[in-house]
């Protein structure tokens, strides 16, 4: 639980500023959200006003509609939410507003508990044709709508109404709109991801010590974990490599989170191996990447670590790896640039333990491989809504209200997915680089604080004004030494995970491998649980040596007999 609290904290952390600024009333923020969408009538045009056309005709995306706007929609409800006082997913404090401020009125066509039923669902409005005006889908259901002709094509809308600030923030996600653009037409508003991916976090102290050097390739990393191991650097029982624990997957796949938080992905990634997600082959088909030979090649190194000690020898049985890193007793996990959020445990225990990030392990080629982040959640509109455009305006609405009353419904409480209809998760796509490009030039006084665009990356100049009196000199050197951990504890980890897991993740240089399929096809919907679950249980019986590495040639061959055949051919078909 722990965990999943601070990972959801480091992720809320780099989109704050854009949460923030959707909240600003700042004379500041109109004046230029003003001059850019146009809203000022009175701005000096140089063509005389008699000579306009319709064309040049310019609408306030955050305007009122002149009558009640109804927009229909499918509704995922959390059945363990709680409203306050009579309030309902239809009829709550936000929705309230939309009505009162902007005459958009929300009527749930039918609601579903999120997850599986939430998804069936969708896809028996989809199958039977009895769409609501908008809904909240999946990929796969995406690419479907739009082969059956049920969606709309929000290109026109979607310049006119959507926000400067909206726009913006898909232009900094580039290429993100064009993956939900098909002939020309746009047919979804995605919601946006962080960047992630997994680095090696080792304790540098520890290397200063033995004199090593950091690693670079498998063979380096292997070495160090040794040493570690045979210099008790953790004690009696110190632990090579901590990862997956009870409970955990060896890797992130297509389906679940991408930020390999204490996992093996490196270990696959390093051998060009892309377990869990859907890559092409040498002919460019899909194939899925926990049956390829790499990943074989992968698990026959990982086993033999295994053997060796080099990996947890409670791996996929321990209770908690955090517990492991906490206590002093191993000096090296996988995870991705936020990892410090969670080390102030190991700092507390021993204010010296210098947890660093490395870009390693690289493959033989010299490449830092991962797979990308993908977004899962998408907005479409059926084409029969009569009011497409008021859709534009409510995601425009959720992230930029600007008067006073949004500012009183976010200040008492954070509108969730349960209040907001249509919710997405959508953030700049250079908020990281931002805040760490910007606070090491603060820090080394290459710019002051009114340099910061407090508008648009609120929360790095938040993180400046607190930076100078954690960071000490050098500033440019990050070990822990070199930070004041009691100055400031409530900034201390937000300076030091930027400056060290940002820093060199914002600086590295990454092979990214996008899955082909980030949603399940339909074979999957009957299939993949079982599928995963050989999967999952051939792999972690190899690795502890349970099996031979001849148990991956009879996993594949299962795997394609019951049903992985077929599903390859669906992701082949949304390739």
């Amino acid at each position: 639980m722990k965990k999943a609290i601070l990972s959801g904290l480091a992720l809320l952390v780099v989109a704050a500023s854009v949460t923030a600024c959707g909240g600003s009333d700042n004379k500041s923020n109109e004046d230029a959200a003003s001059s850019n969408s146009g809203t000022d009538t009175k701005t000096t045009e140089t063509t005389p006003v008699k000579e306009e056309t319709a064309a040049e005709e310019v609408i306030d995306p955050f305007a009122k509609f002149a009558e009640p706007t109804e927009v229909s929609i499918g509704r995922a409800i959390d059945p363990n939410y709680k409203y306050d006082g009579t309030d309902t997913a239809e009829d709550n404090v936000y929705t309230r507003w939309l009505k009162d401020k902007y005459n958009i009125v929300i009527k749930h066509a039918w609601e579903a508990a999120s997850g599986n039923d939430y998804q069936q669902k969708v896809s028996l409005a989809i199958s039977s044709n009895d769409l609501p005006d908008a809904l909240v889908v999946n990929e796969t259901q995406l690419r479907q709508m739009v082969k059956a002709g049920q969606l709309a094509d929000l290109s026109d809308v979607y310049d006119k109404y959507a926000s400067p600030e909206l726009k913006a923030v898909y232009d900094s996600n580039p290429g993100l709109l064009d993956s939900v653009t098909f002939d020309g037409k746009l047919y979804a508003l995605p919601e946006t991801t962080l960047p992630s991916a997994p680095m090696t976090w080792i304790r540098k102290d520890w290397l200063d010590k033995l004199n090593l050097e950091a690693p670079k390739s498998l063979d380096d990393l292997g070495k160090i974990a040794q040493a570690f191991i045979d210099n008790k650097m953790g004690g009696d029982k110190t632990v090579g490599i901590v990862g997956t624990q009870q409970g955990g997957s060896l890797s992130s796949n297509f389906l679940a989170s991408t930020d390999h938080w204490y996992n093996f992905a490196p270990l696959f990634f390093a051998n060009d191996a892309f377990p869990g997600i859907w890559v092409k082959d040498k002919d460019g088909n899909a194939v899925y990447g926990s049956i390829t030979e790499e990943t074989k090649n992968a698990l026959a190194m990982m086993k033999d670590w295994y053997a060796k000690g080099i990996l947890d020898k409670e791996l996929g049985i321990r209770k908690s790896t955090a517990e492991v890193v906490a206590s002093g007793q191993t000096g090296i996990f996988f995870g991705p640039w936020w990892s410090a959020y969670n080390l102030a445990d190991s700092m507390k225990n021993d204010p010296n333990a210098n947890w660093r990030p490395y870009i390693a392990p690289l493959d033989a080629a010299g490449k830092y491989n991962s797979n990308q982040a993908t977004g899962s959640s998408y907005i479409v509109v059926s084409k029969k809504a009569k009011h497409p455009e008021a859709v534009i305006k409510m995601t425009t609405l959720h992230k930029w209200g600007k008067d006073e009353e949004y500012k009183t419904l976010t200040a008492g409480k954070e509108m969730t997915s349960q209040e907001v209809p249509l919710f997405l998760i959508l953030g700049a796509g250079d908020q990281l680089e931002y805040a760490v490009n910007n606070l090491r030039k603060f820090l080394k006084d290459e710019i002051k604080l009114e340099d910061f665009d407090q508008i648009n990356y609120g929360w790095a100049y938040e993180m400046a004004t607190h930076a100078k009196a954690i960071k000490k000199d050098p500033v440019d050197n990050y070990d822990i030494q070199y930070f004041d951990q009691q100055a400031d504890t409530g900034f201390f980890t937000h300076i030091y995970a930027h400056l060290n897991g940002g820093s060199t993740f914002v600086d590295a240089d990454i092979n990214w491998v996008r899955s082909i399929a980030t949603a399940q096809t339909k074979t999957m919907e009957s299939r993949w649980t079982n599928l995963k679950k050989l999967e999952d249980e051939t792999f972690f019986k190899i690795i502890m040596g349970t099996d031979d590495i001849s148990a991956f040639d009879a996993f594949v061959s299962k795997w394609k007999d019951q049903g992985g055949d077929k599903i390859t051919e669906e992701v082949n078909e949304l390739k």
